[in-house]
């Protein structure tokens, strides 16, 4: 039944935004990764009443992926139950494209500051599809998004759509599922709401990190930039990893102090990670870890107390606590961790940064190096994930340092110890968990040993005492220091020379930003006395207008952008809930775009004035 027009308009329509998705069908079907569910149907187009439709067989049952007659009906009714209030920049997010039947409806009555992305599970379904439904008006419309998911099932759906959403995401985003596509694809379409859950939860907690960390970013990336140039790079160190090396992965939580005594005996025997806050109480106890890590902007000079401890080769990211990785003068292995806009220079100029998926929180990053280093059997150590007899840290820690009283703990929710009983734990803390769950279920040959004696009880882990687990797995010699020594710079002369010149450029992006914002400052003022004298509907306005467009996105689209917006400490995400609701009436919606996108770009303006300080450490290095 396919005629090769409709499958070479498809195919078309989707060379220049799908162009991988492509490559991807090209393949021959031994070579095509398919989730599991899909391997066990079978797809057929059928004629009835005058139109094609596509029928899935799946064992002894049937399923069509259309209404035998008129769909116009169906579709105006699962329109209407979408949302009962509509969005600026919505998005619908909907598990599986069809015949694309409800991605044109959606096209034609949802606003046109409306987005919809697609997820298509199934190979099967959409080699059909292309071949016997004209598509391409769907892939070649901007406001369809399309994750193809045989293409990218080797990620997890939590990470594929952290990449995907937004902030503004959680105001606006409505979701669906195509035509009996959950009940082909029960599993996978489980995953798939779990994960896309997942996604905005982690979204969602990124921002509020933002705003709480946000007067912290743009003055570490800046005072951190410099070290980047004498940075090593892991990917290539993880490759000179030998095979069968058992990990330890310490925190800091409160049953540290049961068994840190035991990491003597590990010392050579195995690969000793250390998160930030842990390495004063190894130290302290005469142990030195092979490697650490640091996520947190806020990490000071106490965190490295002990002079031992700063030589321990280190992960970190540029916004890292800029006074603790100055302090730190051993070497240093940059990944990237939301800073995009030195993630970008480097992708550019063909040396990506590694990111990893850390989870949340420091002693994630840690697990996910060890998994980078091929380590298949991970021992965790003072990982409570719980507030272990009312305590938050190991008591020679920072934090350890001070007694925290029961109505002081932060977000206090009960979970289940690893005996079974009831323990607090927190809101955050059951995130780091679920994340070291997820990553036991992805990967069967991992095996993960808890080894704190204490704290909550992570599912998919094997209980032993940690004398237990180093007399077991921990036997041979392996000396990590001997790999490092051999660990390659990221950085050669040339593109260090370019990365000087990219470096150089912040200040003066910053003030032909701050130009731009106060030109459109002026023209929304203009505008709104327009609108207050029933003035606005002539060419004057629409001139005012898209020149405050036009500005909008070169202000947008500014390398420092970044630095800005995260600058602006939860300004933004205050005026998120007002800026996208509609009003009723036009001129009082003009005003309220007025008002709400002067005060914003006043916000910008004011974050630019408190970053310029900033730049003078770039000038002192690079001018």
């Amino acid at each position: 039944m396919m005629t090769d027009s409709i499958y070479s308009r498809n195919i078309e329509a989707m060379r220049s935004r799908f162009a991988d998705v492509i490559e991807f069908m090209e393949k021959p079907l031994e070579e095509i990764a398919m989730i599991e569910e899909d391997r066990d149907i079978s797809v057929s187009v059928t004629e009835a009443y005058g139109k094609k439709i596509l029928v899935v067989q799946k064992g002894d049952r049937t399923y069509r992926l259309d209404s035998l007659y008129d769909s116009d009906e169906m579709l105006d009714l699962w329109f209407r139950g979408l949302k009962d209030e509509w969005y600026l920049n919505a998005r619908l997010y909907m598990y599986g494209l069809g015949n694309g039947m409800y991605v044109r409806k959606f096209l034609k009555s949802a606003r046109e500051d409306c987005l919809i992305v697609v997820h298509e599970p199934s190979y099967r379904i959409f080699k059909a599809a292309l071949e016997n439904y004209d598509l391409s008006d769907i892939f070649r419309d901007v406001r369809v998004r399309f994750v193809f998911w045989p293409l990218e099932m080797d990620k997890s759906v939590k990470l594929t759509y952290q990449g995907i959403m937004t902030y503004t995401d959680m105001y606006s985003l409505a979701g669906s599922a195509y035509l009996n596509y959950a009940d082909l694809f029960l599993k996978d379409y489980t995953d798939y709401v779990y994960g896309v859950d997942r996604a905005r939860e982690v979204v969602s907690a990124n921002q509020q990190v933002n705003d709480f960390f946000g007067q912290y970013f743009a003055k570490n990336v800046f005072a951190n930039m410099h070290l980047l140039e004498e940075s090593y790079d892991i990917v290539k160190l993880a490759r000179n990893m030998p095979d069968d090396i058992t990990a330890i992965v310490v925190a800091a939580g409160p049953s540290l102090d049961k068994n840190i005594k035991e990491l003597h005996r590990a010392e050579g025997k195995c690969l000793i990670i250390s998160t930030d806050t842990a390495l004063k109480p190894l130290a302290l106890e005469g142990i030195r870890a092979d490697i650490t890590a640091i996520m947190d902007s806020k990490k000071d000079a106490r965190y490295l107390s002990e002079e031992d401890s700063r030589k321990v080769p280190i992960v970190c990211t540029p916004r890292g606590g800029s006074e603790f990785l100055h302090l730190h003068t051993g070497k240093k292995f940059f990944i990237n961790d939301y800073c995009d806009h030195i993630a970008g220079f480097m992708k550019n100029n063909g040396h990506e940064l590694i990111k990893l998926d850390t989870g949340g929180s420091v002693a994630n990053a840690c697990f996910a190096i060890a998994q980078l280093f091929g380590c298949k059997r991970i021992i965790l150590v003072g990982q409570d994930l719980a507030y272990t007899g009312d305590k938050t840290h190991s008591a020679v820690t920072v934090r350890g340092e001070k007694k925290t009283a029961v109505d002081e703990l932060e977000h206090v929710e009960m979970d289940v110890d690893i005996y079974g009983n009831p323990i607090r734990s927190s809101r955050e803390f059951k995130l780091y968990k679920e994340w070291f769950e997820q990553q036991i279920r992805a990967d069967k040959d991992l095996d993960v040993i808890d080894a704190t004696e204490g704290g909550i009880r992570i599912e998919g882990t094997r209980l032993m005492t940690l004398k237990d687990a180093i007399d077991e797995y921990c036997t041979k010699d392996f000396d990590f220091s001997k790999l490092t020594g051999q660990a390659e710079f990221i950085f050669d002369d040339e593109l260090r020379k370019k990365y000087r010149e990219f470096v150089k450029r912040v200040p003066e992006q910053l003030l032909e930003a701050r130009r731009l914002i106060r030109a459109s400052v002026s023209d929304y003022s203009a505008m709104r006395r327009m609108v207050q004298n029933n003035d606005y509907h002539n060419s004057k306005m629409k001139t005012l207008f898209k020149n405050c467009e036009k500005r909008t996105k070169d202000i947008e689209n500014s390398p420092v952008i970044e630095y800005i917006q995260t600058q602006l400490k939860g300004k933004s995400t205050e005026l998120l809930d007002k800026v996208n609701k509609l009003e009723n009436d036009e001129r009082q919606e003009l005003l309220t775009v007025c008002d709400l996108g002067e005060q914003h770009l006043k916000d910008m303006d004011q974050a630019i004035e408190e970053l310029l300080p900033y730049t003078d450490v770039i000038k002192k290095h690079y001018q």
